[in-house]
Protein backbone atom coordinates (compact mmCIF):
# COMPACT_ATOMS: atom_id res chain seq x y z
CA UNK A 1 0.00 0.00 0.00
CA UNK A 2 0.92 3.76 -0.81
CA UNK A 3 0.04 6.68 1.07
CA UNK A 4 -1.68 8.93 -0.79
CA UNK A 5 0.75 11.54 0.16
CA UNK A 6 3.28 10.09 -2.01
CA UNK A 7 1.65 10.21 -5.33
CA UNK A 8 0.52 12.88 -7.67
CA UNK A 9 -1.17 13.46 -10.83
CA UNK A 10 0.77 10.84 -13.35
CA UNK A 11 1.94 8.42 -11.46
CA UNK A 12 2.06 4.75 -12.24
CA UNK A 13 0.98 2.39 -10.02
CA UNK A 14 -0.63 -1.08 -9.34
CA UNK A 15 -3.83 -2.63 -8.28
CA UNK A 16 -3.73 -5.70 -5.88
CA UNK A 17 -4.64 -7.80 -9.16
CA UNK A 18 -1.30 -6.33 -10.85
CA UNK A 19 -2.77 -4.09 -13.33
CA UNK A 20 -1.00 -0.95 -14.01
CA UNK A 21 -2.77 2.55 -14.15
CA UNK A 22 -2.20 6.31 -14.02
CA UNK A 23 -3.32 8.40 -11.31
CA UNK A 24 -5.50 11.10 -12.62
CA UNK A 25 -6.56 12.66 -9.30
CA UNK A 26 -6.08 12.08 -5.70
CA UNK A 27 -9.06 12.17 -3.60
CA UNK A 28 -9.43 11.47 0.80
CA UNK A 29 -9.68 7.35 0.54
CA UNK A 30 -9.49 7.08 -3.34
CA UNK A 31 -7.60 7.17 -6.36
CA UNK A 32 -9.44 8.14 -9.94
CA UNK A 33 -7.11 6.51 -12.65
CA UNK A 34 -9.52 6.87 -15.65
CA UNK A 35 -12.41 9.06 -16.86
CA UNK A 36 -14.47 8.98 -19.64
CA UNK A 37 -17.28 10.97 -21.12
CA UNK A 38 -19.88 8.74 -22.79
CA UNK A 39 -22.31 10.24 -25.42
CA UNK A 40 -25.83 9.02 -25.90
CA UNK A 41 -28.13 10.26 -28.46
CA UNK A 42 -31.39 9.91 -29.05
CA UNK A 43 -33.86 11.08 -31.85
CA UNK A 44 -36.69 13.02 -30.88
CA UNK A 45 -40.03 12.29 -32.68
CA UNK A 46 -41.15 16.25 -33.72
CA UNK A 47 -44.89 16.40 -34.57
CA UNK A 48 -45.36 19.09 -37.12
CA UNK A 49 -44.42 19.84 -41.20
CA UNK A 50 -41.27 19.57 -40.43
CA UNK A 51 -39.05 16.66 -41.72
CA UNK A 52 -35.96 17.48 -39.96
CA UNK A 53 -34.78 14.89 -37.31
CA UNK A 54 -33.90 16.48 -33.90
CA UNK A 55 -31.28 14.66 -31.43
CA UNK A 56 -31.31 15.07 -27.33
CA UNK A 57 -27.55 14.13 -26.17
CA UNK A 58 -26.44 12.89 -22.81
CA UNK A 59 -22.93 13.17 -21.77
CA UNK A 60 -21.91 10.57 -18.45
CA UNK A 61 -18.77 10.65 -16.87
CA UNK A 62 -17.45 7.54 -16.03
CA UNK A 63 -15.29 7.36 -13.07
CA UNK A 64 -12.67 4.29 -12.79
CA UNK A 65 -11.25 4.80 -8.64
CA UNK A 66 -9.91 2.52 -6.24
CA UNK A 67 -9.42 2.74 -2.70
CA UNK A 68 -6.40 3.65 -1.56
CA UNK A 69 -5.35 0.46 0.27
CA UNK A 70 -5.86 -0.92 -3.22
CA UNK A 71 -3.19 0.69 -4.67
CA UNK A 72 0.74 -0.55 -4.81
CA UNK A 73 4.04 0.91 -5.73
CA UNK A 74 5.53 -0.88 -8.89
CA UNK A 75 8.99 -1.91 -7.90
CA UNK A 76 12.05 -0.89 -9.79
CA UNK A 77 13.94 -2.93 -11.70
CA UNK A 78 16.47 -3.14 -14.39
CA UNK A 79 13.99 -3.39 -17.39
CA UNK A 80 11.78 -1.19 -16.26
CA UNK A 81 14.57 1.21 -15.70
CA UNK A 82 15.18 0.66 -19.70
CA UNK A 83 11.15 1.34 -20.11
CA UNK A 84 11.99 4.84 -18.26
CA UNK A 85 14.74 5.40 -20.91
CA UNK A 86 17.84 4.93 -18.76
CA UNK A 87 20.94 3.65 -20.37
CA UNK A 88 23.17 1.25 -18.11
CA UNK A 89 26.79 1.45 -19.33
CA UNK A 90 28.68 0.18 -16.86
CA UNK A 91 27.36 -2.85 -13.90
CA UNK A 92 25.66 -0.40 -11.55
CA UNK A 93 25.27 2.62 -13.18
CA UNK A 94 22.82 3.97 -15.13
CA UNK A 95 21.97 7.30 -16.55
CA UNK A 96 19.05 9.35 -18.15
CA UNK A 97 19.08 12.19 -20.49
CA UNK A 98 16.83 15.08 -20.33
CA UNK A 99 17.07 17.56 -22.81
CA UNK A 100 20.69 18.13 -23.00
CA UNK A 101 21.62 16.74 -20.32
CA UNK A 102 22.71 13.55 -18.22
CA UNK A 103 21.57 12.25 -14.50
CA UNK A 104 24.22 9.69 -13.24
CA UNK A 105 22.50 7.08 -10.61
CA UNK A 106 23.39 4.17 -9.00
CA UNK A 107 21.38 0.68 -8.87
CA UNK A 108 22.36 -1.57 -6.21
CA UNK A 109 20.33 -4.52 -4.79
CA UNK A 110 16.76 -2.86 -6.18
CA UNK A 111 17.81 0.88 -4.86
CA UNK A 112 18.44 3.51 -7.28
CA UNK A 113 20.51 6.62 -5.75
CA UNK A 114 21.61 9.47 -7.47
CA UNK A 115 25.67 9.51 -8.34
CA UNK A 116 27.09 12.55 -6.93
CA UNK A 117 30.57 12.96 -5.10
CA UNK A 118 28.64 12.39 -1.57
CA UNK A 119 26.70 9.61 -1.45
CA UNK A 120 23.27 9.79 -1.71
CA UNK A 121 21.00 9.86 1.11
CA UNK A 122 17.50 8.92 -0.73
CA UNK A 123 16.80 5.73 -1.94
CA UNK A 124 14.54 4.84 -4.73
CA UNK A 125 12.89 1.73 -4.62
CA UNK A 126 9.64 2.52 -6.48
CA UNK A 127 8.39 4.55 -10.36
CA UNK A 128 6.46 6.65 -8.44
CA UNK A 129 9.50 8.05 -6.41
CA UNK A 130 11.44 8.29 -9.15
CA UNK A 131 9.09 9.74 -11.17
CA UNK A 132 8.36 12.19 -8.09
CA UNK A 133 12.45 12.85 -7.87
CA UNK A 134 13.00 13.60 -11.69
CA UNK A 135 10.06 16.03 -11.81
CA UNK A 136 11.45 18.10 -8.95
CA UNK A 137 14.77 18.16 -10.67
CA UNK A 138 13.54 18.71 -14.22
CA UNK A 139 10.29 19.89 -14.11
CA UNK A 140 9.38 17.61 -17.10
CA UNK A 141 7.42 14.00 -16.51
CA UNK A 142 9.12 11.03 -16.61
CA UNK A 143 7.81 9.26 -20.19
CA UNK A 144 6.95 5.45 -18.96
CA UNK A 145 4.71 2.81 -20.99
CA UNK A 146 4.42 -0.24 -18.66
CA UNK A 147 1.94 -3.52 -19.34
CA UNK A 148 2.35 -5.26 -16.02
CA UNK A 149 5.04 -4.68 -13.41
Amino acid sequence: MIHTKELRFGNKVQTRQGEIISIQQILSNTIVCETQIEVNSEALALSGPSSETEYMFELNEVVREFDADEIYPIALTPEILKQCGFRNFVREEWIISVGNSHIDFVYVDNVLKLRCPAPSLSNIRYLHQLQNLLFAITSQELEVELERA
